[in-house]
């Protein structure tokens, strides 16, 4: 078992490692390609910094591939859990790519004519696709597809597939303020990485990697996750929370986000985070003052 261990530390720190090297190089990328954006205090920020995740999981999901094999290659025995579960390998890379996919698409080219779910809805049904429509039927495809791997049934299916989508529109709605987002997902992911550590194995560590490095940038107003990002999050988080969990906790936590995005169509989280003194110094702790 601590070979396990080790294993899982070695992936949280190898994809923390590859992120590191590549944060530089992928921000002057996205510079000379013009992905910046306006923040909420008008400054210059580099977008689409979430294409970072999709990059160090791909590169991370190919040394895994081929790692076995060079062990074997050199006959040395590889001890139980070292090589990661398909079962949790593969829809999770599907929710990268597919949730990364349809946020990119919606930070090249949304606008904000429509905006929340009634907008993009309303637009659907007047007939009229907005990125924002195009990227709630992808991550909807997307959900039902990673939720057939952790179910027995259809009405399972559903299920899971809706807790992922919820928390895709969740930690979207909360990528309003530099860090908000990321301060969100570590702490729950840890949560789960270690609730699931049987479960996700190595994928929430190497998951948990990525995020320690994009956090510091985010708060420094150096980069933005983008829906990119926030996307890829959200669908991280809910997938693990589907595949640890049983139905006595899944289901109150779909009722409790179903509550949430209804509240926020009529109230902005950021004016509660505001209003509220315990919220607001989370929310700021860590930001530039300046």
């Amino acid at each position: 078992m601590l070979y396990f261990y080790l294993w899982v530390f070695a992936h949280a720190a190898g994809a923390a490692t590859i992120s590191l090297l590549t944060l530089k190089p992928l921000k002057q990328m996205l510079r000379r390609a013009g992905a910046v954006r306006a923040n909420f205090r008008q400054r210059e920020v580099i977008n689409m910094a979430g294409i970072l995740i999709v990059f160090v999981w791909m590169l991370l999901m190919a040394l895994v591939a081929v790692f076995p094999a060079l062990i074997k290659a050199i006959d040395i025995n590889l001890p139980n859990g070292f090589v990661l579960s398909l079962n949790v390998a593969m829809p999770l890379t599907a929710i990268i790519i597919g949730a990364g996919l349809f946020g990119l698409i919606d930070d090249l080219l949304g606008n904000r004519e429509s905006t929340g779910f009634k907008g993009h809805i309303g637009e659907l049904i007047k007939g009229r696709l907005t990125t924002g429509g195009l990227k709630a039927i992808g991550i909807t495809s997307v959900a039902l597809l990673a939720a057939a791997f952790l179910s027995n049934n259809i009405s399972e299916i559903i299920g899971n597939a809706a807790l992922i989508a919820l928390f895709v529109n969740t930690v979207n709605l909360l990528d309003l303020r530099p860090g908000r987002a990321l301060k969100f997902y570590i702490p729950l992911q840890l949560l789960l990485a270690i609730a699931g550590i049987k479960t996700l194995g190595t994928s929430s560590a190497a998951l948990l990697g990525i995020a320690l490095v994009m956090i510091g940038p985010d708060l420094k107003e150096e980069v933005m996750l983008g829906d990119t990002g926030s996307n890829i999050l959200g669908g991280v988080l809910g997938f693990c929370l589907a595949a640890i969990f049983e139905w006595n906790i899944k289901l109150p936590v779909i009722i409790l986000l179903l509550v949430l995005q209804l509240l926020t169509e009529k109230f902005s989280i950021s004016e509660v985070i505001e209003r509220t003194p315990a919220l607001r110094a989370i929310d700021n702790f860590g930001r530039r003052v300046d």
